[in-house]
């Protein structure tokens, strides 16, 4: 019998595989080895996974899985809702568990890449305030702020550490 790779004893993690496991059913799609693993390897992650991540992840457990198996299961991720795909700009998706953490927005370096996640309820009411106003019904909502980080910047020529002003083209 396989076993999965060694994981954190958290029961969110388990709850997370027996949720995957009723929505492959419920799409009537196998649930595969390959498919396990690659559940348990982003379960394990910190951060925000590339699938390319995942999968280096996963060949340094000894696992040998394919790019596309990877994507393909990540898609089933999201359509379970136990994923998120997130653009960072860098020019790859990437995931987040969605486990029920706190809602977050995201500060992205454009320097370094590094990606710090932070409480979104002080600004959150302005979105639903700003939908109000112009008669729209907010369903959902993502939010990215791009800069430097506080390491980027202290390395950064002065006059890179201004803000920029944007035009609608870009």
């Amino acid at each position: 019998m396989y076993a999965l790779p060694q994981t954190r004893s958290d029961v969110t993690d388990r709850s997370c595989l027996d949720d995957f496991a009723r929505s492959l059913q419920r799409l009537g799609v196998k649930q595969t080895r390959q498919r396990k693993v690659i559940l348990q390897v982003f379960l394990d992650m910190e951060g925000h996974p590339s699938p390319e991540e995942i999968r280096e992840e996963a060949r340094r457990k000894g696992h040998r899985l394919g790019l596309a198996t990877i994507y393909r299961t990540l898609k089933l991720l999201v359509d379970a809702g136990l994923a998120r795909k997130l653009d960072f700009g860098d020019g790859q998706g990437r995931y987040e568990r969605r486990d029920g953490k706190e809602r977050h927005l995201h500060l992205i370096c454009q320097q370094c890449g590094r990606t710090i996640e932070a409480p979104v309820a002080t600004v959150e009411g302005r979105f639903s305030e700003l939908a109000e106003a112009h008669s729209f019904v907010l369903h959902s909502h993502t939010t990215m702020l791009y800069g430097l980080c506080k390491a980027c910047l202290k390395r950064a020529p002065k006059d890179t550490t201004k803000p920029t002003k944007r035009t609608c083209s870009e």
